[in-house]
């Protein structure tokens, strides 16, 4: 029997893999093979530990700091550093966001199942001084919290709507080409790049 967690598989790639850098899916495809040879299963989820790991700092289980070099890159590096304090919300703040939240993704309102769970995350990220709090909590299903990344609701806003934009090019939508394109001056006009 396996008694190894899940995060431990992901560490233990930062602690063989030092001072250089790997792309999220590199890694992601080395800790599923790994975790695959002890288990028969590629049912770990790697990305959106990794992502978290980026943003804590000091890493006290790795004694070092997986930083982020460029989008989508990590590098571990072994040595002192600094610990990022974290605001996470507590179960019972989780649970007030959902009911709050009509225990539906706030982006494409998908309901929470006893298969699909729903997740709570930060409305402004934790690493740019978001805070656990029910007002900075929102709702999101698993594929939208992962479009979501690490990026404000702004910034993801203005991502979302190009990517809407985009579709409606491929399909000729004059329309929705139209609608898209005036959202998207309202965040140039307010100086969101």
């Amino acid at each position: 029997m396996n008694t190894k967690s899940k995060k431990r598989y992901i560490l233990d790639f930062f602690k063989t893999h030092q001072n250089k850098e790997y792309k999220l899916n590199e890694i992601d495809e080395i800790v599923k093979e790994d975790y695959k040879k002890d288990t028969g299963s590629t049912d770990i989820y790697v990305n959106r530990y990794v992502r978290a790991l980026g943003t804590q700092g000091y890493i006290p289980e790795l004694k070092g700091t997986i930083q982020k070099p460029k989008r989508g890159s990590y590098l571990f590096s072994p040595g002192e550093g600094k610990l990022k304090p974290k605001s996470p919300f507590s179960q019972l703040l989780k649970d007030k966001i959902k009911k709050r939240d009509k225990y539906q993704c706030q982006w494409c309102k998908t309901k929470e199942t006893n298969t699909e769970p729903l997740a709570v995350d930060h409305i402004i990220p934790e690493d740019k001084g978001g805070k656990g709090v029910l007002e900075n909590g929102i709702t999101l299903c698993t594929i939208c919290n992962n479009r979501k990344k690490n990026l404000n609701v702004i910034t993801f806003g203005k991502n979302m709507f190009k990517k809407y934009l985009a579709v409606s090019r491929k399909n000729n939508d004059k329309k929705a080409m139209k609608f898209l394109n005036d959202i998207i001056k309202v965040y140039t006009k307010h100086g969101v790049n």
